[in-house]
């Protein structure tokens, strides 16, 4: 059984029986993904992580090493062209950690995305309408 107050603020929860009816509250949805990327660590080397998740405005990482809460850090993600997706664009950009936990053996940090390129933001509302086309 899973009672409203285990849910996160993000999300809302209906209970139905066994069924929970789960309904998306942020404001730029997230779509479940599976894409490389790098972190660039002060000390200079780089931490390759996996996008889990990502939106308009911010992406979920799994890492082996934990991050610095609120440390902006540079960062670059491998995206499949939408067209091609052998076609890989290495986007560069900066996030700042919002939240991070420990899950098994590895972090997961949610990260506020800036200084992405309009056309490389472009790419990635594009991946957002194609999945929730698909979802429809």
């Amino acid at each position: 059984m899973v009672f409203r107050s285990e849910l996160s603020a993000e999300t809302y929860g209906t209970l139905t029986g066994d069924i929970i009816l789960m309904i998306e509250l942020r404001r730029a949805p997230r779509i479940n993904v599976s894409w490389r990327c790098g972190i660039r660590m002060p000390d200079g080397h780089l931490l390759l992580c996996r996008a889990v998740n990502i939106s308009g405005e911010g992406v979920l990482v799994q890492c082996p090493e934990s991050l610095q809460l609120t440390q902006i850090y540079p960062m670059m993600i491998e995206i499949p062209g939408i067209a091609n997706s052998d076609d890989i664009f290495r986007v560069a950009c900066k996030g700042s950690v919002r939240h991070i936990i420990l899950s098994g053996d590895h972090y997961h940090a949610g990260m506020h995305l800036t200084n992405m390129s309009d056309l490389h933001s472009e790419l990635v509302n594009a991946w957002i309408s194609r999945a929730n086309k698909f979802a429809s």
